[in-house]
């Protein structure tokens, strides 16, 4: 709903009565400040806060407005990372024109959570008051963080010596400390909330810096030359000072931003010392906030006139990222989307934990997500019309603009190749097994193991068959938990996960043994190939169930007409790595890979290399670790089925 149309709906109501009611606090202390103000007013001398006002110099005047630009600047591109994270689509120019707006109007009338969030429901037309609400938040919190950082780095490096100031600094940079460790690695009671990737921390800290010092330039240059205090000093009171008067939350921080100056300088002559902070006020808080209510009267119309020219209507400057179960006759065009694709593991997509990368023409282009530190494509493109060199631009490009490190994950060797090429690193992490259904021979050399596997299975009485269109999902839930309970835990990301939807799209092949499920396997299926995904079996299932199942399948899969069976990945980081035998060993045990390669090696299949790509040493170390994150800590939980009878 546009904002020229008013309070109209009843959730732009609530979120009003929300903000009106945490604006309790911030009256109280304004009167408590407004109070001591006036005490406070009896005793200075006006007349020689006046003189000292008209002695500031034209040059000093000009360095200050110059000084306050740079820092609404810089408070404006603070705003552009917000709305980048926040995956508004604001035009970063409008983004940047409503965050100073924003913070000018709020800076001048105090209530910042209140006014800001109007300010910016003003500007910016296509958002919702709580969309407003929650971009103020996150704003102010994000600056109060990169504030308390600077100026806890600052006490430390040059004081000043104020009680408790250094203990509560070191305190201030542990805490910035562990947010840093737990956007690497978050913890548990962390996984549900969006923390900014490491770049974007750094970006607004860089931005941060820059307006808090262009900020205080604008103060520093209105002192008289003969009484200015050490630059580097000057900055760390002007940090305490700025963040007392937010805290305070009273219009331009009055009061508790110049207590804090008379207190941390007290050999400063207070009349000269107020009147550079009145000019200061007038530079940096009545200037900014007339301009700023120009823009707010102008509103939707000046912030669609600073929106970037040129644009032709339905087309994007960056290419989109979609939640893949969002596509129009949905989940009919999802299945047919994968079913498409040159990889049958495009079913993944039905899934929930992957987004789809669309090119400016709307079309798709691979399966993606954001993990960490890093936007991860698997395997290679879904678009038949994108080369893998199209699909690493378009990747980069959404990563850059996302603050993360595009990683290729499970690729193929051309698409490696091209990233290689690129630039950037490349190792191989796995191994693909693949078989051709109508090559295979069971009675081969190579399959002897896999015979001997199939006889015990015979001879305890295991019988399989496809399940078909309705296959016994409470029994395979069954299944699925105790596979799950004895594995140690369920994986996910680029690994199935038990889900009613998710495997009434798949081929699904059932082991019994007397009536009883003992074990099932499913299978993604594309126009080309299909590839193994759940492989489950209880505990108790007879030596060989698995392999029948397997074995079956490729008989199917022969007898349909399927050109290409995949087996599914192994990993072999260890192989690749020149790892200790004793680390690569642990790597094997804990990842399954000796198991699975020897159970995957009785089907005989050809071995296919792939790979885990990214740019730069550091930023291949990290997308291992969000890959790891993501397969043994899945988001996405399998949705809970109901109490089915055995064959419903």
């Amino acid at each position: 709903m546009s904002t020229t149309t008013g309070l109209g709906s009843g959730s732009e109501r609530d979120c009003l009565r929300t903000l009106l009611s945490k604006q309790l606090v911030p009256a109280v202390l304004l009167v408590v400040f407004g109070a001591i103000i006036l005490h406070s007013a009896a005793g200075l001398d006006f007349d020689a806060i006046f003189t000292a006002v008209r002695d500031i110099g034209p040059l000093q005047w000009g360095v200050a407005v110059i000084g306050a630009a740079v820092s609404f600047w810089a408070i404006g591109r603070m705003d552009v990372i917000a709305h980048r994270l926040l995956d508004t689509g604001v035009p970063a120019r409008v983004a940047q024109l409503s965050g100073i707006a924003s913070v000018a109007t709020a800076q001048l009338t105090g209530f910042g959570l209140l006014t800001g969030t109007l300010a910016r429901w003003r500007v910016l037309p296509e958002v919702s008051l709580w969309k407003a609400a929650h971009i103020t938040g996150v704003v102010s919190a994000i600056f109060m963080i990169s504030l308390g950082v600077l100026a806890a780095t600052m006490v430390l490096a040059v004081g000043p010596d104020l009680p408790l100031a250094r203990p509560l600094a070191i305190a201030g940079l542990l805490v910035f400390a562990a947010l840093v460790a737990s956007s690497v690695w978050r913890p548990r009671g962390l996984l549900r909330f969006r923390l900014p990737p490491l770049k974007a921390q750094v970006s607004l800290l860089a931005y941060a810096a820059l307006d808090t010092a262009a900020a205080a330039l604008t103060l520093y240059v209105l002192i008289p030359q003969a009484l200015l205090p050490e630059p580097a000093l000057f900055y760390t009171i002007f940090l305490l000072a700025l963040g007392a008067g937010l805290l305070g939350t009273t219009p331009g921080g009055v009061g508790p931003f110049e207590m804090m100056f008379i207190l941390c300088l007290p050999q400063l002559p207070e009349a000269p010392m107020l009147a550079a902070i009145m000019g200061y006020r007038l530079i940096y808080f009545a200037l900014p906030a007339l301009l700023a209510t120009g823009v707010l009267i102008a509103g939707p119309a000046l912030a669609r006139a600073a929106e970037t020219p040129g644009k032709t209507p339905g087309t994007r400057a960056l290419p989109a990222l979609r939640p893949a179960g969002t596509r129009p006759g949905q989940p009919v065009a999802t299945t047919a989307l994968s079913f498409n694709a040159p990889r049958a593991e495009a079913g993944l997509m039905r899934q929930g934990e992957f987004d789809l990368l669309y090119d400016a023409f709307d079309r798709p282009v691979s399966l993606v997500a954001s993990a960490g530190q890093s936007l991860i494509m698997l395997s290679d493109p879904i678009g038949t019309d994108h080369c893998p060199g199209d699909a690493l631009d378009r990747l980069h490009t959404v990563a850059r603009h996302r603050f993360l490190t595009p990683c290729l994950y499970k690729c193929s060797a051309r698409t490696a190749t091209m990233a290689r090429r690129a630039g950037w690193n490349v190792v191989q992490v796995a191994r693909e097994a693949r078989v051709h259904p109508d090559r295979f021979d069971l009675n081969a050399p190579a399959c002897r193991q896999l015979r001997r596997q199939l006889r015990k299975a015979e001879t305890a009485g295991v019988t399989v068959a496809e399940a078909g269109p309705r296959p016994p999902l409470q029994e395979m839930r069954d299944v699925a938990r105790d596979w799950a309970a004895h594995r140690g835990a369920a994986r996910g990301f680029s690994m199935g996960r038990f889900d009613a939807e998710y495997v009434s799209a798949q081929r699904v092949w059932l082991a019994r043994h007397q009536g009883r499920l003992v074990g099932f396997v499913t299978f993604h299926e594309g126009w080309r190939e299909r590839t193994l995904d759940l492989m489950c079996h209880r505990a108790t299932a007879p030596a060989g169930s698995m392999h029948m199942l397997i074995a079956r399948a490729i008989e199917t899969a022969a007898a349909e007409h399927c050109p290409s069976l995949s087996l599914a990945a192994v990993p072999a980081l260890s192989d690749n790595m020149r790892l200790p035998a004793c680390l690569a060993a642990r790597i094997d045990r804990s990842t399954g890979a000796a198991g699975l390669g020897r159970f995957k090696s009785a089907f005989a299949p050809r071995w296919e290399p792939l790979y885990l790509a990214a740019p730069g040493p550091l930023g291949l170390t990290l997308a291992g670790l969000d890959l790891v994150d993501r397969i043994t800590r899945p988001r996405a939980a399998a949705q809970p089925l109901p109490d089915l009878q055995p064959n419903s």
